[in-house]
């Protein structure tokens, strides 16, 4: 990873390596340019976004070619494949590495995760960051001190969906290490791919050759 400047990275393709620049607990953070569900997503979250970088989807390390995420597509929280990322022409993944992750929080974030396996998606919560996401929500928002997200999020979300942000924000969550710290001090249906993504209190800090904290597979 080179720095160019305090707000912008130059992407450098990085060979995944497990147990170099990925591991198990790490999470996940992808962005697919020809997708418009990716370019939605961006879109409805720029508000977030304090770098170059994009990301729209968020997936949790289980394994060296597994994961676990809350898929809309499929309408589940599924264990997935990390090669169909790795593959994609059009994807970009990162991986963040939580602040002094050891095997045994990776572990329990694992099972954190394993119950929710089989849930559904819950797109209410994506209509919710969708309308908060708008300029008419993001205008309202800081009139009521951001509080319209948490209020509609309170009201609509439903305990037993997911989606991919509030998925890995909670697995974070329900760690000791990592609870109430930084953006998980705010409910967990709220959050955005992106802003657990641009998290500097959870996550390893970004510095010159830590591949922990960036890599990305760009053919």
């Amino acid at each position: 990873m080179t720095v160019v400047e305090t707000s912008k990275f130059e992407l450098t393709t990085v060979a995944p390596v497990y147990g170099k620049n990925y591991n198990k607990g790490c999470i996940g953070f992808t962005y697919n340019n020809s997708s418009v569900v990716s370019r939605g997503i961006a879109y409805f979250t720029k508000w977030a976004r304090m770098s170059d970088i994009r990301v729209t989807h968020v997936l949790i390390v289980t394994g060296e070619n597994s994961c676990i995420e809350a898929d809309a597509f499929h309408n589940t929280v599924k264990e997935g494949t990390l090669q169909h990322y790795f593959d994609e022409p059009h994807c970009q993944i990162f991986f963040r590495k939580p602040q002094e992750l050891t095997d045994e929080i990776a572990e329990k974030i694992v099972q954190v995760l394993t119950p929710e396996v089989g849930k559904q998606y819950d797109f209410n919560l994506i209509y919710i960051q969708a309308l908060s996401g708008s300029f008419a929500g993001h205008l309202y928002d800081r009139l009521v001190r951001e509080k319209l997200e948490d209020k509609l999020s309170e009201k609509l979300n439903n305990p037993e969906k997911w989606i991919c942000s509030e998925l890995a924000a909670y697995a974070l969550d329900e760690q000791p290490k990592y609870k109430d710290q930084g953006i998980l001090k705010r409910p967990n249906a709220t959050i955005s791919p992106q802003e657990l993504f641009e998290d500097s209190v959870i996550f390893e800090p970004w510095k010159m050759g830590n591949l922990h904290n960036f890599i990305t597979k760009i053919k």
